[in-house]
């Protein structure tokens, strides 16, 4: 599994402070060796939302992504209400 980004996903990380962005980084190069491992991937809190999947990181954020041809997908970054928005604007992925 490789990590790949949308521009979405981008923009939403350039706004977030760069210890943040670190501990974004830290997280998401866990996801391709945790992901279908529940054991694994608890530290990360790894869960399906519909259409997409999202990862814990801290207590404050949550990364959304999908999966596209066995690859993670970086949708979006922020909190749980940018999180609930973004799905809800965007349904299909």
């Amino acid at each position: 599994m490789t990590v790949l980004s949308r521009p979405s996903f981008e923009r939403a990380f350039k706004a977030l402070s760069p210890e943040t962005q670190a501990q974004v980084r830290s997280a998401a190069t866990l996801l391709p060796e945790a992901f279908g491992k529940p054991h694994v991937h608890q530290g990360l809190g790894v869960r399906k939302l519909g259409k997409y999947f999202e990862f814990r990181v801290g207590l404050q954020h949550r990364v959304l992504f999908l999966l596209r041809k066995g690859n993670a997908v970086l949708v979006t970054v922020g909190d749980h209400d940018d999180i609930v928005r973004f799905i809800k604007d965007n349904p299909k992925g």
